[in-house]
């Protein structure tokens, strides 16, 4: 497909409901094998978003919650159960840092508490002077699927380039409508799990790609509706990306096959890795859909 009269190929992965200023430091030791939400996460940063006062569980499948401590300059505090820590986000919305570290080996994993605004402070559709619009309309068979989010979280100019896992930044996710700052955003754990784990296929096929080049992440319902996408776009819920593969950081998709072209024989390289990816034993979680897309999403 053309973008401004270039070639540009993408891949889009969805699926339901299923970065950083330490992490220079905190990927020189091992990080620690947890459980977040019903995912599997062993990254040396990773990121939670939660509700005000939620309680959040981080199962320790390979070890002793005992044998972790929690530390925070924030106001984050958690008690460790039989085989897992609970997190209790703080109540007033913001950005939070704490990492749990394993006494004696120095493993660790930091983490970056997102804690939302719920979806009722902007009922007119609009939130501190962003518009977002109307919720999305969901879907009558499938509600589950088709959750209305319930919480939006902010983003001010100097976190865009808040490192949220060890290979994306919280900007690669923003809706791309013109709008001062702060901004909304909704974003789900889950959707980090994916594309860490896809990144890490793309570069065992043999393409040393840093991150993802995005074409669209999380767009507002007002967004979407002023580019003439259906209301119920996975975009709106939070878990949908338009990606491709850019090793060059040229802003246009690789010639992945080596063909000396960017065409559409990329793109389908590109969804067959993704394919592979999805069917490995462990990623069954990562429930959802790929498409394949020949020409630009916004």
């Amino acid at each position: 497909m053309r973008l401004r009269g270039r070639h540009h190929l993408m891949v889009r992965y969805v699926i339901p409901l299923v970065l950083c200023l330490v992490v220079t430091a905190v990927c020189r030791a091992e990080p620690l094998s947890l459980q977040v939400r019903e995912h599997f996460v062993r990254e040396p940063l990773f990121s939670l978003f939660a509700a005000p006062g939620e309680r959040i569980p981080i199962g320790v499948p390979l070890g002793q919650p005992s044998d972790l401590q929690l530390i925070s300059g924030d106001d984050v505090s958690g008690v460790p159960g039989p085989d897992r820590w609970t997190v209790a986000a703080p109540v007033n919305p913001g950005l939070y840092r704490f990492s749990l570290e394993e006494r004696g080996s120095g493993r660790s994993t930091v983490f970056n508490l997102f804690v939302g605004h719920p979806a009722s402070e902007a009922g007119d559709g609009v939130l501190n002077g962003y518009f977002i619009g109307p919720q999305p309309p969901g879907h009558e068979r499938y509600p589950a699927f088709y959750k209305r989010p319930e919480l939006y979280f902010e983003v001010t100019q100097n976190m865009v380039d808040t490192a949220i896992s060890p290979n994306f930044t919280l900007g690669q996710f923003l809706c791309k409508q013109d709008s001062d700052y702060p901004k909304y955003l909704v974003l789900r754990e889950s959707l980090l799990v994916l594309l860490e784990g896809l990144l890490d296929a793309v570069r065992e096929a043999g393409y040393p790609a840093d991150t993802f080049g995005v074409i669209s992440g999380y767009r507002t319902p007002h967004y979407n509706r002023m580019i003439g996408n259906v209301p119920n776009s996975r975009h709106v819920y939070g878990d949908a990306m338009d990606l491709y593969v850019d090793t060059d950081g040229d802003g246009r998709m690789d010639d992945l096959n080596g063909d000396g072209e960017r065409n559409t024989a990329d793109v389908d390289l590109l969804y067959s890795i993704v394919q592979e990816f999805k069917q490995k034993p462990g990623n069954t979680l990562l429930r959802g859909g790929v498409g394949r897309y020949y020409q630009t999403a916004r």
